[in-house]
């Protein structure tokens, strides 16, 4: 009996050892796949953090490589208050019209000067203006018609039209001979007195210079004088300096005139003297002749002496 009994007993204790075992094998398992699913928590949190530490370096170091004129924006370029907005440069437009007529004609320019005003013409010294065969007078575009057709009449064509934009304040030549060799230019003085001046080789020029007029907007004061010069084209600040003062200024020639948009003045020469030697023959004198064609006589065109006069308008202010 005793031993028939302990046979279901020690069957129960095998079965209840071998669930034990079972139980044993499932926490160890359970155990085991726990701890890789902790590891594989652990390796996927690490790499995220690596991910983002990665991230966030590299946006610091391409916030370092930035460069400074990508972040202005538009309107900080705008003028802030309290600074003055940039302004454009103040100008007078001319146009200078360079006309020449026959050398026997000269004459009828005493029906041109009649047409026109000498009274807003500011010369330093009439006589001695007049002296070095300067002429200038003073008009409105209304006798513009007029001034042509005189022109015109004495068989004058236009040979050169320019348009010069003066800067306020500044000069412009206007060329007007070139000179390929040194030497003489006669011209009488203010003290009316015979003086030469020695040049090199260069241009004689007719040095404009536009002023302001404070009081009257819209009109400029016009200043001219002959002037020779030495063309110099380079940048460099000492090199134009040194051909400034290499520069000859005949200052009995000088004129200023007040002008508005509509006016003009005329300048030519009281007489035709042949010659090239002169202060006058430079500016007004082309012995060696130019071809001339009369349409209302109809005759063959002929190379005739000339005489140059200069028409210049004022056709805009920009102040």
């Amino acid at each position: 009996m005793m031993g028939e009994s302990s046979q279901p007993v020690d069957a129960e204790l095998t079965q209840s050892s071998m669930m034990d075992d079972e139980s044993v094998c499932v926490d160890k398992e359970r155990r085991a796949c726990y701890c890789v699913f902790m590891r594989w928590t652990l390796c996927v949190v690490s790499l995220s953090l690596g991910l983002v530490v990665g991230w966030a370096g590299c946006a610091t170091k391409a916030r370092e490589e930035e460069r400074i004129w990508e972040q202005v924006k538009i309107g900080d370029l705008a003028p802030r208050e309290g600074f003055p907005a940039a302004q454009f440069s103040a100008t007078v437009t001319l146009d200078i019209h360079v006309m020449e007529m026959p050398a026997d004609r000269v004459d009828r320019l005493d029906d041109l000067w009649p047409i026109l005003s000498a009274n807003p013409v500011k010369l330093t010294s009439y006589n001695a203006f007049t002296g070095n065969s300067f002429r200038m007078r003073f008009g409105r575009m209304d006798v513009w018609p007029q001034v042509h057709a005189t022109l015109a009449d004495a068989e004058a064509r236009q040979v050169a039209t320019t348009s010069m934009v003066l800067p306020v304040n500044d000069t412009s030549d206007l060329p007007i001979a070139e000179l390929h060799a040194a030497r003489q230019i006669s011209f009488v003085g203010n003290n009316l007195s015979k003086q030469v001046a020695n040049v090199g080789p260069g241009v004689l020029a007719l040095r404009l210079r536009a002023e302001p007029i404070p009081w009257a907007r819209g009109v400029h004061k016009i200043i001219g004088y002959p002037t020779y010069t030495i063309p110099v084209t380079s940048a460099i600040a000492p090199l134009q300096a040194k051909a400034r003062r290499g520069e000859f200024y005949f200052a009995p020639a000088a004129f200023a005139v007040q002008m508005a948009p509509g006016d003009l003045v005329v300048l030519g020469p009281d007489e035709y003297t042949g010659e090239r030697r002169t202060l006058g023959g430079l500016f007004f004198n082309n012995p060696e002749g130019v071809l001339f064609f009369s349409s209302a006589k109809r005759t063959p065109p002929v190379i005739k002496p000339a005489v140059r006069v200069y028409v210049m308008i004022c056709t805009a202010i920009n102040d």
